[in-house]
C-alpha cells in the first residue's frame, strides 16, 4: 500500500546541513499498524510528512497503491491528502473562531459525512461540547476533536504525529483506544511517538535514528 523507496530529505541552516531521512525504504501495508519512535531529530516527523504527502523528498519516492505521489502533480498530491489520509498533529490544529462541530465539518470530503458528526462526538464523549470553541476545551477534549476530524471522511491511512504528547495518562488511553478502533475497522496507522505505550498496539515497530531505521 505504502512503499517508501530510498527516500533522503536534508534540510539547511547557514553553512550547516541536516540530514533527516538518510536512503530510507520502508514498506507498510493496507490494514497495518506502524508505530515510529526515535530521539529527538531522528527524523520520525519528516518522515510522517513525506508519506503524508507535506515534505518532497530531495531523492527517491513515496508510493501509494504503487503510484508515486510526488510524480503526478499538484491535483493529484492535493487529491491524495483530501481523500486518502487523516492527519493527527501534536499541537491539534483546531480553528479558534470555529466550534467544535465546525472544526470537524472541515475535515468532511463530502456533504453527506457531515451528519456522522453527532456520532463520533457521542462516541468520543463530546456530545454537550460541540457548539463550544477550543478554548473552551481541555487538552484532552481538543485531542479527541483533532481524532474526529482527522477520520471523519473514513480516510484509508491515518497519520499521527505525537499525539499523546501533551495528554494525561488517561486521555492517553482514551485516544490510544480510538485509534485502535479505527484500525480494527481496516484503517491503516502510521503513528509518531516518543511514548512506547502509544504504539504498544502496533503490529509493525520501527526505531529511527539520524534518518536510518535503528531496528524493527
Amino acid at each position: 500500500m505504502i512503499e517508501v523507496k530510498n527516500v533522503t530529505k536534508r534540510y539547511s541552516k547557514g553553512r550547516d546541513e541536516f540530514i533527516a531521512l538518510d536512503d530510507l525504504s520502508i514498506r507498510i501495508g493496507k490494514g497495518d499498524y506502524c508505530s515510529v519512535n526515535g530521539a529527538s531529530g531522528a527524523g520520525k516527523s519528516t518522515l510522517l510528512y513525506t508519506i503524508g504527502g507535506l515534505i518532497h523528498p530531495d531523492s527517491g519516492s513515496v508510493l501509494f497503491n504503487n503510484e508515486n505521489i510526488y510524480s503526478q502533480g499538484t491535483g493529484f498530491l492535493d487529491n491524495y491528502r483530501k481523500w486518502k489520509v487523516g492527519f493527527m498533529f501534536q499541537q491539534f490544529h483546531l480553528m479558534p473562531w470555529l466550534t467544535v462541530s465546525e472544526n470537524i465539518r472541515l475535515g468532511c470530503t463530502e456533504k453527506d459525512r457531515a451528519r456522522l458528526t453527532d456520532s463520533y462526538l457521542e462516541k468520543c464523549s463530546l456530545l454537550a461540547q460541540k457548539n463550544k470553541y477550543p478554548s473552551e476545551l481541555s487538552v484532552g477534549e481538543k485531542q479527541r476533536v483533532a481524532f474526529i476530524r482527522a477520520i471523519i471522511s473514513d480516510p484509508e491511512v491515518l497519520l499521527a504525529d505525537e499525539p499523546t504528547g501533551n495528554l494525561d495518562p488517561e486521555n492517553s488511553r482514551v485516544l490510544m483506544a480510538l485509534i485502535k478502533d479505527y484500525h480494527l475497522k481496516g484503517g491503516t496507522v502510521i503513528l509518531v511517538s516518543h511514548d512506547q505505550a502509544a504504539g504498544s498496539f502496533a503490529s509493525l515497530k520501527l526505531t529511527l535514528d539520524k534518518g536510518r531505521i535503528l531496528s524493527s
